[in-house]
């Protein structure tokens, strides 16, 4: 029989503020190239498509990048090429980390179909600036123009088709790597970018599209806005896109059938109404397959807790009709055979051809004592067809023809089952109790033979008909054992669907740095079931950053989290994080020194001054003797990991803040004497502490979207000390301490002032048909608590006339009337859509009103008595 294909849903998606770390690796540069042209003839032997490995060689030795041929590669057509530069996250030499995020997962939807050839080098340098990562003067840069001149030679291309994109820091890469080689490129495409407005005469006569992430908070959309009026005022008609709900990664919008169409023809008009965009709800692009192994490198106990309440697993067993196959209840079992006795004489019989087909028309699952979970499957309309009966005994035999069983024609027929859940093996089991079916006499009822023929004296097709009614009906206790045997499959196709493959988004929510982002799984660790619901707390696997070298010993952290016994017991949907693992995921990038941002690759420039001659002339005297070719490096590093503690101010009703600190950091300075030298010399080092508190709250950023936003609460509090490099002999020793605090103090709140810590929208939990939306957020020290319950359902008068509706669940009956003022509004809990009825002039409108939404009434012409409409999300 196949099984109940239920989800086990969670979702939670909240932000965690971007603080000094977070401006750690905030990663854009630059890149360039020179034009090459395609050889008249090219390669006629077959060629692997696909995203292909490939190596370029040179004085440094060997370099990998991938290149996507299409599917349908035909040398004798000349294809258009994208150079794609990828963000700082991705560099490496490993050759494959730049085909995963960007391009690279958005070609993977459309393989079959993507008509372009696509480059993919990869950055190797990690000691420059992020924002200099694809200059047209970088190594990395030079050395992907390279790349793609081999590719414009190994392949069939157009040259006249080079078209131009990057992503963050390859956005950087594009803007500069556009203004270098303006001839070269058809089109260029900069994402979440920026570059040099001086550049922009000679970006006039470049067709360019450019995107920017609103909320984006690693690389300001100011940066792209910038370069598009630089360019506007040069004389070029640049288009630039600001995407209102996108933050940094804006390619999985931007990346849509409308731009591959401009990339070919960027001479093409289009329609300013026309939607550029792909759809909000695209289908999330999938990753590339990757060669890279997880070498787990630190073990976290405790670090997510969920929990289930009864409430939301009712919401979620009414959803389960709707999410089931139509097919679910179909299928076949084995003949049946079996003995009778009729008049002293012995008979077997043998059922044969049998077949199931029945509805699924509701379920129910509660937690309703320690250890035990009660799960009920409501079947109706089943219908048993037994193709043909053999009875053979003694000198007498019968073969009947299809024999009907229904079950269920009057009422739901429940199947009730306890389960106890545990955990085994890192997996989430099911353990079966009891088992409870039984056929009410009065729902179901046994159709005869369509027919009988019979062998022997006194067996007539009346008895055997009247004996085989019979037997079946005196059999029902027969017929519930069979039911019941489904079960324990039933229990194992269930355990195969509680994958938590969806909770992985929690902590990509909660990591505060936009770049070296872990791989990270998590495992369900403990399990506990009470009167009230299910709690679980997880357990998170960390990869190590460079699996090649990972750690001798797999590291192992325990109690960041709450107990599982202590997680609170509501009644709906509750997910918690411990922010306290930043701590030990941190600590993996302090370890491995790549915690680190040079000061002008801070998002805002608030930073600059200190990476300024003549600002840190007024800290540093000694300064003052160098000239005005000196080069001066500056760079913020974490030497500890990030910590999260409460805070001190007292808690209120509409206050919860707690806090962010930074035990340890550093503002690392070296200098140059001129941009000729090679070798960078250490100078100084301001050695700082930081911490601020934060404040989490619920916005509505319409009726029906909700974000969870971390505000920045009350003053930071910075302290160090300033020091010259152990080496270094300064000629002038005096160092202006307090001038230097108060520089990083006012860099600090400059930052701070951009903006929240963070805002993240969190998407409703769809049920089926239903949702469940976040009502609230609480830090519980050691845990950030998102509460998930049933959104209104709101229904307004927008007319000049009382209006009276009524309105049902699918389990209930019609409520109401319900009399609607003008101007006033309803508010109704609904977890699943509710149908509504009114009648007007004698006709009954009747609709269904999605669950969570706004509707309204509207006077419209010839109807003053107003018409239903669903409102803007506004």
């Amino acid at each position: 029989m196949q099984t109940l294909r239920t989800r086990f849903l969670f979702a939670f998606r909240t932000a965690f503020l971007v603080c000094c770390v977070s401006l750690l690796t905030t990663g854009h540069a630059l890149q360039a190239q020179t034009k090459s042209k395609t050889p008249e003839s090219t390669q006629t032997a077959p060629v692997k498509t696909g995203f292909v490995n490939a190596v370029y060689k040179d004085d440094a030795g060997e370099h990998r990048y991938v290149v996507f041929v299409p599917l349908d590669y035909n040398p004798a057509k000349k294809y258009p090429v994208i150079l794609f530069l990828h963000g700082a996250g991705e560099r490496g030499n490993d050759g494959l980390k730049q085909t995963q995020v960007g391009l690279g997962p958005i070609i993977k939807q459309q393989e079959k179909t993507f008509p372009f050839i696509a480059v993919f080098p990869q950055a190797e340098n990690m000691k420059e600036r992020l924002l200099e990562g694809w200059l047209a003067d970088s190594s990395d840069g030079k050395r992907a123009l390279q790349i793609l001149n081999q590719v414009l030679q190994k392949y069939s291309t157009n040259s006249n088709q080079q078209i131009l994109t990057g992503w963050s820091m390859g956005g950087y890469g594009a803007w500069s790597m556009a203004a270098a080689f303006p001839n070269r490129w058809s089109a260029v495409v900069p994402l979440s970018g920026g570059g040099k407005t001086e550049s922009a005469a000679q970006l006039k006569d470049v067709p360019v599209w450019a995107f920017h992430g609103a909320k984006d908070r690693v690389v300001l959309p100011e940066e792209s806005q910038r370069m598009i009026d630089a360019v506007k005022k040069a004389g070029g008609e640049p288009r630039f896109t600001l995407v209102p709900e996108a933050g940094h990664d804006v390619w999985k919008v931007a990346y849509s059938q409308p731009l591959f169409d401009w990339m070919q023809n960027p001479t093409q008009l289009i329609d300013p109404a026309a939607p550029l965009l792909v759809k909000p709800d695209r289908k999330q692009p999938a990753a590339v397959d990757s060669e890279t192994p997880f070498v787990p490198a630190l073990m976290i106990n405790d670090a997510v807790s969920v929990r289930l309440g009864n409430r939301f697993l009712q919401s979620l067993a009414d959803a389960v009709p709707s999410m089931v196959p139509a097919d679910m209840l179909e299928g076949r079992i084995a003949d049946i055979q079996d003995w009778t006795t009729a008049q002293g004489r012995s008979f077997s019989v043998q059922f044969s051809g049998i077949s199931y087909k029945g509805a699924l028309e509701r379920a129910a699952v509660e937690a309703y004592a320690a250890g035990t979970l009660n799960i009920q499957l409501g079947i109706k309309d089943v219908n048993l067809y037994i193709s043909n009966t053999y009875v053979t005994g003694n000198r007498h035999s019968a073969v009947a023809g299809p024999i009907s069983v229904s079950i269920g024609h009057q009422r739901p027929v429940w199947l009730s089952f306890d389960v106890r859940p545990f955990i085994q093996g890192d997996q989430l089991k099911l353990k079966l109790i009891r088992t409870r079916f039984t056929i009410p006499q009065d729902n179901w009822y046994v159709s005869g033979p369509a027919g009988v023929s019979t062998r022997g004296i006194g067996m007539t097709s009346e008895k055997v008909s009247s004996g085989l009614i019979d037997g079946i009906y005196g059999s029902k206790g027969r017929i519930e054992d069979e039911v019941k045997a489904i079960v324990p499959g039933l229990v194992e196709e269930l355990e195969k669907q509680l994958s938590f493959s969806e909770a992985s988004q929690v902590v990509d929510a909660v990591w505060p740095l936009p770049v070296y982002q872990p791989r990270i799984k998590l495992w369900p660790r403990e399990v506990v079931t009470d009167k009230q619901g299910v709690s679980l707390n997880f357990g998170l696997t960390v990869a190590a950053l460079d699996p090649t070298n990972p750690p001798a010993t797999v590291q192992q952290v325990n109690a960041f989290g709450t107990p599982v016994d202590e997680i609170p017991k509501v009644t709906d949907l509750q997910v918690g994080v411990a922010p306290g693992i930043l701590k030990p995921l941190t600590e993996m990038l302090v370890k491995d020194d790549v915690a680190r941002i040079p000061v002008l690759d801070i998002p805002g420039h608030s930073f600059d001054p200190l990476a300024d001659r003549k600002t840190l002339q007024q800290v540093f005297p000694d300064l003052k003797q160098y000239s005005d070719g000196l080069q001066i490096w500056s760079e913020l590093v974490l030497t500890r990991p990030i910590q999260v503690e409460d805070s001190n101010k007292p808690k209120s009703a509409s206050d919860d803040p707690f806090r962010f600190v930074v035990p340890r950091a550093a503002i690392s300075m070296a200098i140059k004497k001129s941009a000729s030298e090679k070798q960078w010399t250490p100078y100084a080092e301001f050695s700082l502490s930081l911490s601020q508190d934060v404040d989490p709250e619920i916005v509505d950023q319409s009726f029906s979207k909700r974000a969870i936003r971390l505000d920045w609460e009350g003053d930071s509090r910075i302290g160090g000390l300033a020091r010259f490099a152990p080496d270094y002999k300064p000629q002038e020793k005096n160092i202006d301490q307090e001038k230097l605090r108060s520089l990083v103090q006012a860099a600090w709140d400059g930052w701070t002032k951009q903006g929240p810590a963070s805002v993240a929208e969190i998407p409703d939990i769809e049920l089926g048909f239903g949702r469940y939306r976040i009502q609230q957020i609480q830090w519980s020290a050691p845990q950030l608590l998102a509460t998930f319950s049933v959104p209104e359902l709101k229904i307004t008068n927008g007319t000049k006339q009382d209006i009276e509706y009524e309105l049902k669940s699918p389990y209930s009956d019609w409520g109401g009337p319900y009399k609607l003022k003008p101007g006033e509004s309803h508010a109704f809990d609904a977890a699943m859509p509710l149908t509504y009825r009114r009648k007007v002039d004698g006709q009954l409108h009747v609709f269904t009103l999605a669950s969570g939404s706004h509707f309204e009434f509207l006077p419209e012409a010839g109807h003053p008595e107003g018409v239903l409409y669903e409102a803007a999300d506004n």
